[in-house]
């Protein structure tokens, strides 16, 4: 399938990553490109944003093809989205990009069958509406929608702002923008209402963890790998992000250098655009830099892996990242990272589809707070040890994202006490 727009990160001069909205052509779209350079690049956002914002863009545009309207020449006389037009904007929004491209594929062959668009989106709206399953979470498609409300915005404002712009466009630029703002904030999607535990990232069980560990054992028949490299490499990566809940773009920004062997530390270091990073998807720290303790097994697991595994491999010597990939010796990527997990869950099935690498910065957690729990550490000193290891400001509320179970088994097993002292007290009668 042809996709008529897609988003290019480049590479500049300076190490910075940026994001860029291209036509069918592979040239970049104008107002797009300005609208992210001058709204949100101007404002210090990160690169991961802007990709955010124009992904959102390339959906409106798909969305504007689809329903045929020339938003230019609206623009002119002042007018924007009608709306039903505004309720197929949500529908469209609550897609995957993929079942986007391929609508506005049946679109294009219904038009030849002199067949309309908006019959075509109806039949879509339907079928969405009766099949949950093709449909994107609701706080993505929310994203999408508050993005697009922006960029709608910016090119109101723009207008506006243009010399020569009589009055009455101005105010009816002015109430456009208004009335679709509301409009679209009245529609966006609310997270599930199911209760808490159902739906909410929770850390895996000991019993999981266990099990994982025994199957990514270098000498595990059961190891997944077949070569010496990623078999350790592999194992290595899940027990840093067992032991000290790392995002999984922190570990892959770690670079020999930022461990102190001698002191059994490693130093969680901010490296936006990176000249010396060749990914052109720069794994970032998305926290406070800190540095943080290493055990002295983990090290030694480090440092074997660095001497009897990564320096075999003659492209690692380019560059002073820790982990590397098995063939090109280059800094391991996101996706290679991601793979590794989908190749762990499809040879043990058992983990089901609940093993990714960010749930194992849950596990950390969980594990954190049973260990301050036995050693009777106060509340707020905890939470001041949990962000600063975390890379959390102190006033964070984040920890409970990640103390959901911990809170649930605490409450629970009070709920317990609560009932078989009610329970007591009817038997003693």
């Amino acid at each position: 399938m042809i996709q008529k727009y897609r988003v290019k990160t480049i590479v500049t001069s300076t190490g910075e990553r940026l994001p860029v909205l291209l036509a069918l052509d592979g040239l970049p779209i104008f107002e797009p490109t300005v609208f992210s350079l001058s709204e949100i690049r101007s404002r210090n956002r990160a690169s991961n944003t802007i990709d955010s914002y124009l992904r959102s863009v390339m959906v409106f545009l798909l969305f504007l093809d689809l329903r045929k309207i020339n938003l230019e020449e609206r623009l002119k006389i002042g007018q924007l989205l009608s709306l039903a037009e505004i309720e197929d904007l949500v529908g469209i929004c609550r897609l995957p990009l993929e079942k986007i491209h391929s609508l506005l594929s049946e679109v294009k062959v219904a038009s030849k069958q002199a067949m309309s668009s908006v019959v075509s989106l109806e039949k879509l709206r339907k079928t969405a509406s009766n099949n949950e399953e093709i449909r994107i979470d609701a706080s993505s498609s929310a994203t999408r929608l508050r993005n697009i409300r922006d960029y709608l915005k910016w090119l109101c404002l723009a207008r506006i702002s243009k010399h020569g712009v009589d009055t009455s466009l101005r105010l009816s630029l002015d109430l456009s923008i208004q009335y679709v703002s509301s409009a679209i904030d009245a529609r966006l999607p609310s997270g599930s209402q199911k209760f808490e535990g159902t739906d909410q990232r929770e850390g895996l069980d000991p019993e999981v963890v266990s099990r994982i560990l025994e199957v990514v054992n270098p000498n595990s028949e059961e190891n997944p790998w077949s070569d010496e490299h990623p078999k350790y490499r592999n194992e290595l990566i899940i027990l840093w992000l067992l032991s000290c809940g790392l995002r999984r773009g922190e570990l892959l920004n770690i670079k020999i250098d930022d461990l102190n062997f001698r002191k059994s530390t490693v130093v969680v270091e901010r490296r936006a655009d990176d000249l010396g990073d060749p990914r052109k998807n720069q794994p970032k720290v998305k926290t406070k830099g800190r540095e943080i303790p290493i055990s002295a097994g983990l090290m030694g697991k480090t440092n074997a892996y660095i001497l009897n595994h990564r320096s075999a491999i003659k492209g690692a010597r380019k560059h002073g990242f820790l982990f590397v990939a098995s063939e090109s010796g280059a800094p391991l990527s996101i996706p290679s990272i991601n793979k590794m997990f989908t190749v762990l869950k499809e040879k043990s099935p058992e983990f089901g589809n609940n093993l990714f690498p960010h749930i194992m910065r849950h596990t950390w957690n969980d594990n954190f707070s049973e260990e301050m729990d036995k050693n009777r550490v106060g509340e707020e000193q905890e939470k001041k040890a949990r962000s600063y290891l975390m890379g959390w400001s102190e006033t964070s509320g984040t920890a409970a994202t990640y103390t959901r179970r911990h809170t649930r088994k605490k409450a629970q097993a009070a709920s317990l006490r609560l009932q078989e002292n009610i329970i007591g007290r009817t038997n003693d009668k």
